[in-house]
């Protein structure tokens, strides 16, 4: 089964499409990644259906980081932010190698 990265943002539309290009980069070079960017107010549930390696937060919703670390970092799932230029971007080769290397941050080696 392949790793999880959720991606958080506040209505799951261009962070959706953030998701397809992460994913379009882990299968052009063969890794092993699942990632799917979904709306705030989905990301519980998404969550506590499959345990993310990595939660990244888009650029713009910011404010709700710290929501994220509080809960989710102390349960083993790093979290971080997205940044502004990837993002703008939408480098999912670059915004993939972040989160993997979050990932790393509370021992998780991928």
């Amino acid at each position: 089964m392949n790793e999880y990265i959720l991606l958080i943002d506040a209505a799951g539309m261009s962070i959706s499409l953030m998701a397809n290009r992460m994913e379009q980069y882990a299968r052009a070079n063969d890794l092993a990644y699942d990632v799917e960017g979904v709306a705030d107010s989905m990301g519980g549930d998404k969550i506590k259906a499959r345990k993310p390696i990595a939660i990244m937060v888009a650029p713009q919703v910011r404010y709700m980081l710290d929501k994220y670390v509080k809960e989710y970092e102390p349960q083993g799932i790093p979290v971080g932010l997205i940044e502004m230029q990837p993002y703008g971007m939408m480098n999912g080769e670059k915004v993939l190698k972040s989160a993997i290397e979050l990932s790393k941050k509370l021992g998780k080696v991928v």
